[in-house]
C-alpha cells in the first residue's frame, strides 16, 4: 500500500487492494499513555477525542521490543 491511498475491504485471502490514488488516509490526532509495570513499560495509543465507549475498542498497546531507538531505524 502506498501513502495517499486507501485500501478497500480486506478479503478473506488477505489480499489488500488500493481503492484509488486520489483518496487519502483519514487524519486524526492520537494521544498515548505510558504505564510502568514490573515486566516493562506499556504504551497505549488511542484517538485524542475518543469518548468512554470508543476507548474500550479503539486503541493499541506496544510493549517490550516494540520500542526502538529512532536513530537506529533511520
Amino acid at each position: 500500500m502506498t501513502r495517499g491511498s486507501v485500501a478497500s475491504a480486506v478479503p478473506d485471502d488477505g489480499d489488500i487492494r488500493l481503492a484509488t490514488e486520489t483518496e487519502s488516509w483519514p487524519e486524526f490526532d492520537l494521544t498515548c499513555r505510558v504505564e510502568e509495570y514490573e515486566d516493562g513499560d506499556h504504551c497505549t495509543v488511542f484517538p485524542a477525542d475518543a469518548d468512554d465507549d470508543e476507548l474500550v475498542t479503539t486503541w493499541l498497546t506496544a510493549e517490550g521490543d516494540a520500542f526502538v531507538d529512532l536513530e537506529t531505524v533511520r
